[in-house]
């Protein structure tokens, strides 16, 4: 064979291969990714899976969000390049995206082992926070602000973590730190101010949330807060209008429906009724909201006997009953209501659950003992 003759024909298919990869990375940068893929299934059956095209057809599912194509691509490519980190950071994104945290972990941890990445360390701390194995993020985010001290996203996860644990001294001088530098950061501001609050620093907590609004931040937990402060400070006529404020932004927050009714009973102001209802239609029969329920219908028949509205205290007590049955002191409140109405007949009845429910010598029996005897009496002078 003629070597002068076959080195030429070689550099021209050379040639032609760069030129029509340089076609299909055209037609990515255009998302034109089915022709990309089209193209380059073609070229492979032409050429045969060359690693360069396999890493093609990959970036083009990756680009495209195919996750199964992209991973069953990148895959192959690591087993058959295992020295190449793009592969693995890949596979780990993809794996994280799919919440597969385990194995995302596992890659995440083999591409550490040779350069550690601020991004690999922060995500593989996602994928530990994911599976709320919190002491194994923290470490993980700790490692990455190791690397880059200023970075916002890492240390508001890591923030969340020591909000969790109420290490909130940590978390101001973390958050101190980082303002120094960047005293109007919308991502930090709100971590100090909510440890501030935590901590009842309640002047310093205003002040971060009040920077926040100045900044254009008019969201939510911004009124929240400054309601909650407000409240502290005894300013009630700010924080209801901060609470209805944070109620237009979001109003799935049963929470803070009750807290504005609460607010609005304690002052002796209309429509209390109103956010209660609000709250108890957005609650349901889930047993994470027990709780929740729970109180809503006590703090509603708490407001309601304040107002002498003794029927719809009695409703709503009996209400609270069905998602506490172990709240005994509803059964001598009932019965207060009904002694209120002159029913003595029921009002007897109701203090004799709390005579059972309270043992001798406790409060509760203390109220019940002293009802049956005035219901007893009632009920004989009636005859």
């Amino acid at each position: 064979m003629n070597v002068r003759l076959l080195v030429p024909a070689l550099l021209i298919s050379c040639a032609l291969s760069a030129q029509e990869i340089g076609a299909v990375r055209e037609l990515k940068q255009l998302w034109k990714y089915d022709e990309a893929v089209a193209a380059l299934t073609q070229m492979m059956a032409e050429q045969g899976p060359q690693p360069v095209l396999l890493e093609e057809l990959a970036d083009c599912h990756y680009q495209s969000g195919n996750a199964a194509e992209a991973l069953a691509q990148y895959a192959l490519l690591a087993e058959m390049q295992p020295e190449k980190l793009l592969y693995k950071l890949r596979l780990m994104n993809l794996l994280y995206r799919g919440r597969q945290y385990e194995p995302a972990i596992g890659f995440g941890r083999e591409v550490l082992q040779r350069d550690s990445i601020t991004q690999v360390l922060s995500l593989v701390g996602d994928a530990f926070n994911q599976l709320e194995r919190r002491d194994s993020a923290e470490w993980y985010y700790r490692r990455a602000l190791a690397r880059r001290p200023h970075n916002e996203s890492v240390l508001n996860k890591l923030s969340g973590i020591l909000l969790g644990r109420e290490q909130y001294d940590e978390v101001l001088s973390l958050t101190a730190a980082f303002l120094a530098e960047e005293p109007d950061n919308l991502t930090i501001l709100p971590v100090s101010g909510v440890a501030h609050f935590a901590k009842g620093q309640y002047e310093a907590a205003e002040a971060d949330f009040n920077r926040m609004h100045k900044l254009g931040d008019d969201g939510y937990a911004v009124h929240y807060y400054l309601g909650q402060c407000a409240q502290q400070f005894g300013r009630t006529w700010a924080a209801e209008q901060e609470f209805e404020l944070a109620w237009q932004r979001d109003s799935s927050d049963v929470g803070l429906a009750i807290t504005i009714a609460k607010l609005l009973g304690d002052l002796f102001k209309p429509g209390w009724e109103a956010w209660y209802d609000k709250a108890l239609k957005r609650l349901k029969p889930d047993a994470k909201l027990i709780a929740t329920t729970s109180a809503a219908h006590q703090n509603y028949a708490l407001t309601a006997y304040k107002y002498g509205k003794y029927d719809l205290c009695i409703q709503e007590y009996r209400q609270m009953l069905e998602y506490s049955p172990k709240h005994y002191s509803a059964y001598y409140m009932i019965a207060q209501c009904y002694e209120y109405k002159k029913d003595y007949k029921n009002a007897l009845s109701w203090y004799k659950k709390a005579q059972t429910a309270f043992a001798p010598g406790s409060r509760g029996r203390e109220i019940a003992d002293s009802g049956v005897e005035r219901m007893t009496a009632e009920l004989f002078m009636q005859e």
